[in-house]
């Protein structure tokens, strides 16, 4: 008798674990409409720690562990494999660093909830690797379900994400699988910006040719306004004057100092031990009308509504200011 209750015992306790998981959805499509196709999709999951989560679900708010159905690598590949032509001589690896879920703050009626989400992808040419895009940051909902919200926006966060990746061009300079460890270190050692003391002189129309120290060839005088802030650059040479307006500037360096372009106007770009950094909030640098989720991807596309809402007006709003960096594999802010 004692026997038997005790496997009813165990019984009910598997039967209750298992019951405690929430497995993500790979619903929608990462199709790739061109004549491009790629032979796979991998995935290579450097999670230090491989957690998603444990939050609240329901009216009950029981909680349950966020996992994958099976595992990075064999959902993602038949997520992909599902909308798109497999075939061509090349692969798409995505590299997995961080995804971890929480919730936080309640007004009673809706729940704060974060995503931490950092990605990296690659184009995959025999034994080598060329960078496309990354992505380093935190997603903020809010919403009366957050935790269904956020589970359920995870494959809509990386459909976006591979989607953005299919637009770019890859980074010619190849590097091995050692390489891809840490990938972000590597490239900074490579980067004039890094490598020096002191910043060049100059007018830089994006964040490649600012990293590598590149400014636009010629003598080009920075035109200030009566409150000293630029409205443009302008060269005269052969009689020839060309000019070069502020909104196609990424930033200038003027007497070793530079400035990053932003919605508010050119910011001081400040430097320490991680990397370049503007001191802003939000804001600062996007549109009012726009999602953050939008700009950190760098484009526009339909994310469910409560992604950011939450936030974005007190942070639009708020004066304090911190440390935001510039991505120097993307140019784009991290909020990470």
């Amino acid at each position: 008798m004692k026997k038997i209750f005790l496997i009813v015992l165990s019984c009910m306790a598997i039967l209750s674990f298992s019951q405690a998981t929430e497995a993500i959805k790979f619903k929608g499509n990462i199709s790739r409409f061109s004549d491009i196709t790629y032979k796979g999709f991998k995935v290579l999951d450097q999670r230090q720690d491989k957690s998603i989560g444990m939050i609240p679900f329901g009216e009950n708010k029981e909680m349950k562990e966020v996992v994958f159905p099976t595992t990075p690598q064999n959902d993602f590949k038949a997520w992909y494999d599902r909308g798109n032509t497999l075939g061509g001589n090349n692969e798409l690896v995505l590299i997995l660093k961080r995804l971890k879920l929480s919730t936080g703050e309640s007004d009673g009626k809706k729940t704060l909830g974060k995503m931490d989400f950092s990605a990296q992808i690659f184009q995959k040419e025999g034994d080598k690797y060329k960078f496309l895009y990354k992505k380093d940051t935190v997603f903020t909902f809010q919403d009366k379900e957050v935790s269904e919200l956020m589970v359920k926006n995870i494959p809509t966060i990386f459909s976006i994400f591979i989607k953005k990746a299919y637009t770019l061009e890859p980074i010619q300079n190849a590097v091995t699988l050692n390489d891809l460890s840490d990938y972000e270190l590597f490239r900074k050692s490579n980067y004039e910006a890094f490598k020096n003391e002191q910043l060049k002189d100059g007018v830089y129309l994006d964040f490649t040719s600012f990293f590598n120290q590149s400014p636009v060839q010629g003598n080009y005088v920075l035109e200030k306004n009566d409150k000293g802030e630029v409205v443009k650059a302008i060269k005269v040479e052969n009689g020839k004057k060309e000019k070069i307006s502020t909104y196609k500037m990424f930033s200038y360096v003027e007497n070793g100092k530079a400035y990053k372009k932003t919605m508010s106007g050119f910011i001081e770009i400040n430097k320490n031990e991680n990397g370049f950094y503007i001191i802003a909030n939000r804001g600062d640098i996007f549109q009012a009308q726009y999602s953050n989720t939008y700009g950190m991807f760098g484009l526009i596309g339909v994310v469910a509504g409560s992604i950011d809402q939450a936030v974005k007006q007190k942070k639009m709003k708020n004066n304090d200011k911190k440390e935001i960096y510039i991505d120097p594999l993307t140019g784009e802010y991290d909020f990470s």
